[in-house]
């Protein structure tokens, strides 16, 4: 009964209030697009995401002392979000009540509300001569910038812009000069001089960019509050380059990120490694997350992408338990916005081989045999005269590489209201590869929904659908001895020619005796071998977020993705040694991931910042595969249509496989006056890839930080504006193992038994693992973050110090056991390294920024420990003149050193 009567006297007052101001003020009027304001020196910081106006109107009087008057027909519950960093009290309001009919008024430490009816006619708020000035703000990539006030220096009064920008300012002075300001911008003031109408663009506020939300596991953290080693690009960095795999264009770009393509597969397809190899049977492939959902990154389309961060210390990747050892990348999508948008983004170009390997030409080939049979035998093998013949030889590199076409298409259409945003975008790439008779197609479409159903539900839908065409050779890469396209061209020598004089293809490898039998030619790779690889991707990611408290949200979703691609691949009846040949292989994957996401945040005063994040996820992939295939074909013209029509067949196959996760996690970040931030988080995941008793692994991490920078004692070195210490400590883990390893796989056979003939039998092909442990990885971090001269000149460095313990591979065992192999945990090898980035704006003077930066990283790989000091040899070089294995795994090594024997 108080708190009504006290609400009711409030409305009262606010009532009389605004009656007796609108009395004394009659010629005070404002359109929608423009709020009347006056200048108060209170600043504020204010950082709040779909808040009722009620709300917000509490904290602000909370932080600032202000007090609220508003009458009763002010929609209080309406929703608003305002980021304001040490601001003032106006630029607050003018964010919070753009796009409203409601104009305010502050005297002393009252701020009063008023509702005003949208003008029929022009009011005398402009000056006697009656002069407007009208134009438009934008930010540097032309999108309109709503809520920024633009107001006369000198004066008192101002406007702020509309949805589209725009924006209508009365003037008194004959030359005025407009002062514009919006947050996250920096200040410009323009000199209109006798111009009716101004084009505005306003730069980016460097300084601010530590309040820029950065995308962590399972949430979101301001870059000022973060306390792991996380580097985030933006999309419209990655938008810079014409590459078909959105992530091609982080090479370069974060420390301790290598990319790896060594194929010339159009495709794009790379291997990404973050801070060293950690496993040696498993993956060392990081966890890709795409707008909170593990999926393939070859969907997504780099026009889409919003922003990418890559996580690479344990304290940061933990959270993602056994998935996370290797880093993770999380991508998040560009969503709808309110209004309509249509873009379109095009390039067309050419892409060719930047340098050919220096190889020796024939002369040269030919003298060097020369010595080399001189010293064997005794005497040269090329006379001096076909030495001579020889000169510049055949240039196998010219006849394999070309100059290959691209284009990319993007068209994205946006639109929304208050409540509804759509997206919907589709992309195309053409790619023909720098291989001859090489190419990727890749055709994309996404659309994803957002949709407030009230004030405390919101529901989220992204759909897309990826279609591509990987054309190729059936050895462009991998091989024995020679057979890979690549290595073939390379090692081939110059002296030799391509084609025999009646046009037939030249039997490399019988033409000198001094030469490898193995030899191959690369035209017969390149004119007698096809391999065509079509893929439909489609995923579907579905998600409710339900907030019925203050500080307090719970969110569901549940992502579907669905891969299905044919491979075929043949060879022609010219193909160098065997007939004809087709194979076909049919693959389907789906997986299915579930997550359940808690946050809270209390509220415990202005020192203290408390937030929990709890959760629960499950995850199931199934992988079906069926493949055929046929030789001795009739004809080349069918091709891999009709394997049936074969003289003979290999055996056909069909493949199943399933695995399921299940995780618990939990998370704590605690910062104390904005200084002293704390981060800690566990999870548990339960695999059904391990025997029971260890299909649990647990995953902690803990992680601390210093923002030096806002300590008192540093508030007069003007030259640092920012200076974070960190250090961390955290474990992951990988599930190094097939699905079925710890069962007993068995295998049929047939021999004689006794008198009784020959009979089946069934026995296990691999001796059964006993007590396998999960790989585990444990690492510290020690890290800082730097900004000079109001962060013009940025650098963050790290320190790190990984450890990969019971490390997963196969073993021999004597043959005594019955068996070859088993799996056992063997070993232990660790990563040190140290990252520097360093990146400044060398211009930022209004519409032109020069910004450039660079980076180190030195990472050092060694294996510890091995199994009894077991070598391991692995490796297959696809070379003419080398022995299969070519690289060495041994302790005290790094992984896969090279060797000779």
């Amino acid at each position: 009964m108080v708190k009504s009567f006290l609400q009711n006297s409030k409305i009262l007052k606010v009532t009389v209030v605004l009656m007796l101001l609108a009395l004394a003020c009659p010629n005070v009027n404002a359109r929608p697009s423009e709020i009347v304001f006056q200048i108060h020196e209170k600043k504020l910081s204010l950082n709040v995401e779909k808040r009722t106006l009620k709300d917000v109107f509490s904290t602000i009087e909370k932080k600032s002392g202000y007090v609220f008057f508003y009458p009763a027909s002010l929609d209080v519950n309406r929703k608003v979000s305002v980021r304001v960093n040490n601001g003032k009290i106006e630029d607050v309001l003018n964010l919070i009540l753009a796009g409203t009919n409601t104009t305010y008024y502050i005297s002393g430490k009252n701020i009063y509300l008023k509702e005003v009816e949208k003008p029929t006619q022009k009011t005398t708020l402009a000056p006697a001569d009656d002069r407007k000035v009208s134009g438009v703000v934008v930010d540097q990539s032309g999108e309109p910038l709503v809520g920024a006030s633009v107001m006369e220096k000198g004066a008192t009064q101002g406007v702020v812009t509309g949805i589209d920008g725009s924006f209508q300012l009365p003037v008194s002075d004959a030359n005025p000069i407009l002062v514009v300001s919006y947050i996250g911008f920096q200040n410009q003031e323009v000199a209109v001089g006798r111009r009716s109408h101004v084009n505005i663009t306003l730069t980016e506020d460097v300084e601010n960019s530590l309040d820029e939300l950065v995308v962590i596991g399972y949430g979101t953290m301001k870059k000022r509050d973060l306390t792991g080693a996380i580097a985030s690009v933006s999309g419209k960095d990655l938008q810079q380059q014409a590459v078909p795999n959105a992530l091609q264009a982080l090479q370069g770009r974060v420390p301790g990120v290598v990319l790896i393509n060594n194929t010339g597969d159009p495709q794009g397809n790379f291997s990404i490694r973050i801070r060293g190899n950690n496993s040696i049977k498993g993956s060392n492939e990081p966890l890709y997350i795409v707008d909170g959902m593990p999926m393939n990154v070859s969907s997504i389309n780099t026009m889409d992408i919003k922003s990418v961060e890559v996580l690479k210390d344990a304290s940061a990747t933990a959270i993602y338990g056994s998935r996370g050892a290797n880093g993770v990348v999380l991508i998040t999508t560009v969503s709808g916005e309110q209004g309509t948008h249509v873009s379109y983004d095009g390039y067309y170009g050419w892409q060719s081989i930047m340098k050919k390997m220096d190889m020796t030409n024939g002369t040269q080939f030919a003298a060097v045999a020369n010595e080399i049979t001189s010293n064997d035998a005794g005497k040269p093998f090329f006379t001096d005269e076909q030495v001579a013949a020889f000169g510049e030889g055949f240039d196998w590199q010219e006849a394999v590489f070309s100059s290959a076409p691209i284009q990319n298409h993007n068209v994205t259409v946006s639109t929304g209201n208050e409540r509804t945003k759509v997206l919907i975008s589709g992309s195309a790439m053409l790619r023909d590869g720098i291989i001859k008779g090489t190419g990727y197609n890749k055709y994309n479409l996404r659309s994803i929904i957002n949709h407030d159903i009230n004030k405390w539900l919101h529901v989220d839908l992204n759909m897309g659908y990826t279609s591509t065409k990987t054309t190729s050779h059936s050895a462009l890469s991998g091989g024995n001895r020679g057979n890979s396209l690549l290595s073939a061209a390379y090692f081939t020598p110059a002296i030799l020619r391509p084609y025999n004089d009646d046009g037939s293809y030249t039997s490399l490898g019988t033409t000198y005796s001094i030469l490898s039998s193995n030899l191959w030619n690369p035209m017969i790779l390149i004119n007698e071998t096809s391999s065509a690889t079509r893929a439909h991707l489609s995923n579907i990611i579905a998600a409710v977020t339900w907030k019925p408290f203050r500080g307090f949200s719970l969110k569901s979703s549940l992502g579907i993705e669905n891969n299905d691609y044919r491979s075929d691949s043949y060879r022609t009846s010219k193909y160098q040694w065997g007939s004809n040949y087709a194979s076909v292989t049919s693959t389907t994957l789906r997986t299915i991931i579930n997550e359940n996401i808690a946050n809270y945040s209390f509220d415990l005063g202005e020192d203290h910042d408390l937030n929990l994040m709890g959760g629960f996820t499950y995850q199931e992939y199934q992988r079906r595969t069926v493949s055929a295939s046929g030789s001795d074909f009739l004809s080349d013209a069918p091709g891999t249509d009709q394997i049936s029509a074969a003289a003979s067949f290999g055996t056909p196959s069909t493949g199943y496989q399933k695995w399921t996760l299940m995780s618990w996690l939990g998370r704590i970040n605690y910062a104390y006056k904005g200084r002293y931030l704390a981060t800690f988080s566990i999870r548990a995941d339960g695999s059904s890839r391990y025997s029971a008793g260890n299909k649990w692994g647990y995953f902690p991490s803990a992680a601390l930080a210093w923002r030096i920078s806002d300590e008192p004692f540093m508030r007069d070195i003007k030259q640092i504006s920012n200076l974070k210490l960190r250090v961390g400590y955290g474990e992951t883990g990988s599930t190094a193992i097939d699905p079925y390893a710890t069962l007993n796989m068995l295998s049929q056979g047939k021999s004689p038994i006794g008198t009784s003939g020959v009979q089946t039998y069934y026995a296990a092909s691999t001796q059964l693992p006993s007590s396998l442990k999960w790989e585990t990885t444990s690492q510290w971090n020690v890290g800082i973050d730097a900004g000079f001269f109001d962060n013009r000149l940025r650098i963050t460095a790290d320190y790190y110090s990984k450890m990969t313990r019971d490390l997963l591979n196969s073993v021999s065992l004597p043959g005594s056991t019955g068996y070859d192999t088993t799996l056992r945990n063997i070993g232990k090898m660790s990563n040190k390294g140290f990252e520097i980035a360093v990146d400044g704006d060398i211009i930022r003077t209004g519409k032109l920024v020069w910004t450039a930066g660079a980076n180190l990283s030195l990472n050092r790989n060694k294996v510890e420990k091995l199994y009894n000091g077991q070598e391991l040899y692995t490796g297959n070089p696809g070379l003419a003149y080398c022995s299969d294995n070519i690289s060495l795994i041994r302790e005290g090594e790094p992984l896969g050193v090279f060797f000779t024997n």
